[in-house]
């Protein structure tokens, strides 16, 4: 693929990222969506930042590195408990990433 072609791509896929997202927010009084839509769109950042952490905690191959997967399951439960607790996703990030760095700075 050309330089010319590969950047028709990107701006093409931009335009239609921007077109996508900026829909819900042209289009939002005129087309109402349904209630079991609008309910399961609250749940959708919880289900994108699982999709996005759980690999972390699954070894599909090879062997079992405790030295790695150990800090990840400690920040993972600890994660899980202040979510528990306070439903608060931006707690979780911070908690589970401070956890995260803290353990592995002591397992060095």
């Amino acid at each position: 693929m050309s330089d010319a072609g590969l950047w028709g791509l990107i701006v093409a896929m931009g335009v239609l990222t921007f077109a996508l997202r900026g829909s819900f927010i042209l289009l939002q009084e005129r087309v109402r969506l349904p209630l079991l839509v609008r309910r399961g769109l609250v749940y959708v950042p919880a289900a994108v930042l699982a999709a996005i952490v759980a690999p972390a905690f699954v070894q599909l191959g090879g062997e079992l590195d405790l030295a790695v997967q150990a800090p990840r399951w400690v920040a993972g439960g600890v994660g899980l408990l202040v979510a528990l607790k306070t439903r608060s996703m931006p707690a979780v990030l911070v908690t589970g990433m401070l956890t995260l760095w803290a353990v592995q700075a002591l397992l060095r």
